[in-house]
């Protein structure tokens, strides 16, 4: 039974949801698209950085693997696509997600 509670990542996926739409409610994909260039480049970093906080936390209460991290950050992915984000955003916030989490990751065994 526990091995089957341990190839189970409906809660990688479903906080990666939820991550989305923290974004999405934040900085709707519609804004990015239409209004870019009045958009803050301060303010896009500071709700990337607030999500890659929160994927930290959550990293470390649920002591994710690479298997599950790269699930996380896969979903994630998919997540931003399937809203409407343009590929440049979602490459970054992609990107800026893997590395806060490899990040973490290496400095909690330090």
């Amino acid at each position: 039974m526990k091995l089957l509670k341990f190839f189970n990542s409906d809660v990688e996926k479903a906080f990666a949801l939820e991550l989305t739409e923290r974004l999405t409610k934040e900085l709707p994909p519609r804004l990015m698209e239409q209004h870019h260039k009045v958009l803050s480049v301060n303010k896009i970093t500071r709700l990337l950085e607030r999500t890659c906080q929160l994927a930290i936390t959550f990293q470390s209460e649920r002591r994710l693997g690479f298997a599950k991290r790269a699930i996380l950050a896969n979903h994630f992915k998919w997540a931003l696509k399937n809203h409407g984000y343009p590929d440049d955003f979602i490459k970054v916030a992609t990107e800026g997600l893997v590395v806060a989490l490899s990040t973490k990751k290496v400095a909690s065994k330090s």
